[in-house]
């Protein structure tokens, strides 16, 4: 498994310190006061905005308790896009410095059965090139030990930036949920050079 360089820790060491951040352990929440097995209506009707189901037709929710109006994919898990209330956090909706994108998966039995965080690409180039550091950040909230990593090697025109080539998979069981963890870091051959890939995607999915 590819070591995060002296520039990578030297960036996470200054993203530490901004944002909301994840959460360690499977006792404690996932994402500020989310945790995944939940009731979904245990979850705070505050700090959080612009509920809407994310797959389907648009369809803006009123509150959480709104989530059958989004429609089941074939593991009956219902997914509602979210976002920081306005006032909650001084940086829009970030996660541990990094502009997120945040998605709760809701099941028939009303439990909260998994989140989704994935790094913001339409954001400036300075900050979208540090995406692939929130997986680093994420496996340190979520505990050192115990992941298992597997790293692909490029295929078509994917190419390293400079020497670094990043895809990279990690899990971890906790207890009663996994967490996934997926990092992106790597350009294509011939391309403009700000159209890299620089990004993090993060499942936490209740196990049954």
């Amino acid at each position: 498994m590819r070591r995060p360089s002296r520039t990578d820790l030297a960036i996470l060491a200054a993203l530490t310190c901004a944002g909301p951040a994840l959460a360690a352990g499977p006792e404690i929440a996932d994402l500020r006061d989310i945790k995944v097995g939940m009731p979904v209506s245990e979850i705070s009707p505050k700090g959080y905005g612009d509920l809407a189901c994310r797959e389907g037709p648009a369809k803006p929710l009123a509150g959480w308790t709104d989530w059958r109006a989004c429609p089941a994919d074939a593991k009956g898990l219902h997914a509602i896009g979210f976002s920081y209330a306005d006032g909650t956090t001084r940086n829009g909706t970030r996660v541990a410095g990094h502009p997120a994108r945040l998605t709760l998966l809701v099941g028939d039995d009303a439990r909260v059965d998994g989140l989704v965080i994935e790094t913001d690409d339409a954001v400036p180039l300075y900050l979208r090139k540090k995406g692939h550091l929130l997986g680093i950040q994420a496996r340190g909230h979520w505990g050192e030990d115990g992941w298992t990593c597997a790293e692909a090697k490029p295929v078509g025109d994917e190419t390293p930036l400079g020497e670094t080539f990043v895809k990279e998979e990690c899990r971890k069981a906790l207890g009663p949920k996994s967490v996934t963890v997926t990092r992106d870091l790597y350009g294509h051959q011939g391309a403009d050079p700000r159209a890299f890939i620089s990004r993090t995607r993060i499942v936490v999915a209740a196990t049954r």
